[in-house]
């Protein structure tokens, strides 16, 4: 990084012009670091041979290797398990590298971050990578510093350095301190001269890495893990059953005569056998189709205005039970105008103000860290919103502020934050110093010398404005204290709901969400807010005062009632999350400001404002609000529950395949039948076929009916009760054909390999359509082709491998070629499973019927009784 002196005297510390970036840029470099070297493709891939289930597989390749140099039979199966093992650990490698790619794309949003700073004398925004060495970057509460640089001003400039340092307390910056890229401010304002950007930081220079990670399970999570303990405990029962049962079995049946040979040989078959099972019994398929899952929600989801920094809260955000929303920006436009105040006409002072339009002009102009940018024929608002909308006000009265605070001598700045509801500006004026304050109208009139009447301040706020007091005071005696001030009117400022929020919010609250308003305006203003949206339906509405009043046990039996909370500090957001996660809630929280950190990291799923939020909130969420709005969080939840629903459709899928192969390998040796499917055959059914399943099913679009159910319950099984009975009853139907065929071949074929090659077709070809049952999860089939076009091509696909490989693969296989009426009797014998699937559908929609009838009912006698 350049020295101070070296920057002032090659650029000077007023800011660059336009003409001056060019050159700077080519000279110093751009400000983006190259991304971390990552370990080798061939690294990667080699880690997915630490699975368990590889692992065996790897043994049972050297096992089968050695028998066979011994007995001369050749490698053809151990070149097929190899085969297999290859392409199941070169799906996952594939998959994992094309989600570290989605990753680095998300990553790479830091870079377009809105930096401000002063450009050809005016302050402009720009995305953080055109920043160069030279910029005069201003910086305030909230912000991420953009690159490396030294102070030329600082108002209690705290910096938050944790990332290098391991401090979890801010510093303290004075003018001539360096600054790094990747802290953030907490508190105060300044200005930067950038010394080194990208590479030349000492974040580039060693690599920091900023992400939070997510150590709080999700409820994803612990349901796929506990299914996932429960299936593996399943198989490992299943293979050492089969073995020992063999192995009984062998020794009456004479496979097994001592240390021979054959007796090896036997040995390891039902050695092989176990390891089938297992894999059969394992859903290895499950990551596969979670991760698929994820990314297309994902990618949907950042169409959708959704930028999700991680990828497992995609599915949080479908659990979600109740949503902590903020109003300004969130429910309501953003597009702050003054549309009432307490003077007729703002009025510029020669020097002194004389009047109270004098004084509110000056506190205004002066007493902001705002600024309005002239772009493209538009007028913007850099810094906050409310300060922008005075700005406006000043505008539009022919007023320029730039000009007010040229004039001005500013001598320090206290600046707004969520427990002082204010902000004071001391300035020099003629040699003498004046305090000016705006803020809440209560907080800064209970700062005033005389009893102040709010009563039209009252009457704007039920009318759903922000209400702005303004006041000031002359220092004497260096007395700085926010004391014995003296009122000068206040403003009204309307910023007009959303006009799809009340929609949305139906919409939340339909699907079982309850929606609570979080804010720092008052309360009468919040009410009319809640009540306009929808929010507001009888719960509670209190201020943050009468709130932080109440104790945690108290809290604990009101928590969920509360609709509004009003005048609410950063602390009482996270002290209402907890209380709410104590009750069994799935909590999503917006934020936007430095202060919502802690309550966006607690919350189950954490939504920051891509517009308006510091980058310290956006640090501390899961998911990014584009456009800062409520609606996408119901098109978040939308695209959320969607997602939980294809990962249990392909559970479905996979589990009936499983528990029918499983069971099949199982009883067929014991009944003294030959397996009806080799090792090959069933690491075709369970990794291969199993993936392209997990492709097809989980490109399920969300369909309405989604948002017409309340969520499913943090501790609620994935896998349903009616899932449960159509994996079962299918299963059983699958063992049932397989015993049945073993017996009678009644799927045809006239010799013993054309049987199990029958056999092994109408197996697969079942699965396809089986794959047309599990659509209709839960008993309710979405739009037949619309709602899924993939699903026709992949499972299509699955139908023309498994004809080639029946055709053409039998050195590999283990299978004959068929005729075209065997074919056609394997198509139409594993139809029958639609007819399956169908009687079980009716049979759920009877049961619903009955219970909601039996629902109507009860209700009907409790009515009648009361």
């Amino acid at each position: 990084m350049l020295k101070l002196n070296q920057i002032t005297d090659m650029v000077g510390d007023k800011g660059l012009e336009s003409s001056q970036v060019k050159e700077l840029r080519q000279k110093y470099g751009i400000n983006r670091m190259t991304p971390p070297i990552r370990e080798s493709i061939l690294k990667q891939y080699l880690k997915n041979f630490d699975d368990p289930i590889i692992k065996i597989l790897m043994v049972a390749v050297v096992v089968s290797a050695i028998i066979a140099a011994m007995q001369g039979t050749g490698l053809l199966d151990t070149i097929a398990i190899i085969l297999a093992v290859m392409l199941a650990t070169g799906i996952s490698f594939v998959n994992e590298y094309r989600s570290s790619k989605e990753f680095d794309v998300l990553n790479a949003q830091r870079d377009e971050m809105a930096v401000k700073l002063i450009r050809n004398g005016h302050p402009c925004t720009v995305p953080s990578r055109e920043v160069v060495v030279g910029d005069l970057v201003i910086l305030e509460a909230g912000d991420a510093i953009p690159a490396d640089g030294w102070l030329l001003s600082s108002d209690d400039m705290h910096v938050d350095e944790s990332a290098f340092t391991g401090e979890s307390e801010p510093m303290l910056k004075k003018v001539a301190d360096q600054v790094c890229k990747g802290s953030f401010l907490t508190a105060g304002k300044g200005r930067v001269l950038v010394g080194g950007v990208g590479d030349h930081t000492k974040m580039g220079a060693i690599a920091a890495s900023l992400g939070m990670d997510h150590s709080i399970p999700t409820p994803l999570e612990q349901k796929l893990e506990a299914l996932a303990q429960l299936i593996s405990k399943f198989g490992y029962v299943m293979a050492i059953g089969i073995s020992v049962a063999l192995f009984i079995k062998g020794m009456f049946t004479g496979e097994v005569t001592g240390f021979n040979m054959d007796t090896f040989s036997n040995v390891l078959n039902y050695f092989m056998l176990s390891v089938v099972i297992i894999v059969v019994a394992v859903p290895e398929g499950l990551p596969m189709s979670v991760a698929l899952s994820l990314s297309l929600a994902m990618r949907k989801m950042t169409k959708a205005n959704s930028l999700v920094r991680k990828m497992i809260a995609c599915e949080t955000i479908g659990s979600a039970t109740t949503i902590c929303t903020d109003k300004t920006g969130t429910l309501t436009k953003n597009q702050m105008e003054v549309v009432e105040s307490s003077i007729d006409k703002l009025k510029l002072p020669e020097r002194i103000p004389e009047s109270s339009s004098e004084w509110l002009t000056l506190i205004a102009a002066i007493n902001s860290t705002a600024y309005l940018e002239e772009r493209d024929g538009k007028t913007l608002v850099i810094g906050n919103s409310t300060e922008g909308a005075l700005l406006h006000w000043l505008k539009n009265c022919e007023i320029d502020y730039n000009t007010i605070r040229q004039d001005s001598s500013i001598v320090k700045q206290f600046l707004f934050d969520g427990t002082r509801k204010r902000m004071s500006t001391i300035v020099e004026i003629d040699e003498r110093r004046w305090m000016l304050v705006k803020g809440a109208p209560e907080i800064v009139a209970s700062l005033c010398d005389s009893r102040v009447d709010l009563s039209g301040t009252y009457k704007l706020a039920v009318r759903a404005m922000r209400t702005l007091g303004f006041a000031h005071r002359e220092i004497i005696d260096d007395d700085e204290s926010e004391s014995k001030l003296t009122w000068d009117g206040y403003v009204g400022i309307r910023d007009h709901l959303r006009e799809d929020v009340p929609n949305s919010i139906h919409y939340c609250q339909n699907a079982g969400i309850s929606v609570r308003m979080v804010t720092g305006d008052n309360l009468e203003t919040a009410k009319a807010i809640a009540k306009e949206s929808g929010i507001l339906n009888g719960g509670i509405s209190m201020s943050g005062q009468e709130f932080r009043a109440l104790s945690d046990e108290k809290l604990e039996k009101i928590a969920f009632d509360i609709e509004v909370l009003a005048r609410a500090e950063p602390m009482d957001k996270l002290r209402l999350v907890q209380a709410l996660q104590k009750d069994g809630q799935v909590v999503a929280v917006t934020g936007d400001g430095t202060n919502d950190a802690p309550a966006l990291k607690h919350a189950d799923v954490g939504l920051s404002m891509g517009k308006s939020g510091t980058e310290v909130a956006r640090e501390a969420s899961s998911i990014i609000l584009l456009d800062d709005s409520f609606p996408t969080i119901t098109n978040a939840v939308w695209w959320g529950r969607a997602l939980y629903e294809n990962i249990q459709r392909f559970l479905q899928f996979q589990l009936t395949i499983n528990f029918g192969a499983c069971f099949i390998a199982f009883l067929a040796p014991l009944f003294g039948y030959p397996s009806p499917f080799n090792i090959i055959q069933l690491l075709w059914i369970n990794l291969i076929m199993d993936t392209l399943a997990a492709i097809a099913l989980c490109s399920e679009a969300p369909h309405k009916g989604l948002l017409n159910r309340p969520p499913i319950p943090r501790g609620e099984n994935i896998i349903t009760p009616y899932m449960w009975r159509c994996i079962i009853v299918t299963g059983l139907f699958y063992i049932a054909v397989a015993l049945i065929n073993m017996k009678t071949a009644f799927l045809g074929g006239s010799t013993p390999s054309e049987q199990s090659t029958v056999f092994f077709a109408w197996f697969v070809i079942a699965q396809i359509w089986n794959g047309i049952n599990c659509r209709a999860v839960n008993g309710q089939m979405p739009s037949f082709f619309s709602g899924n076009p993939t699903f026709f091509g992949i499972m299509g696909i699955i139908a023309v491998i498994q004809i080639l490989m029946v055709q053409f693969g039998g050195d590999v296989f283990g299978t004959v070629p068929l005729s075209l009426e065997l074919w056609g009797r394997v198509f139409l014998y594993s139809a029958s499973i639609l007819v399956i699937g169908f009687l079980l559908r009716i049979t759920a929609r009877s049961r619903e019927i009955n219970e909601q009838v039996n629902e109507a009912t009860n209700a009907e006698s409790r009515k009648l009784s009361a």
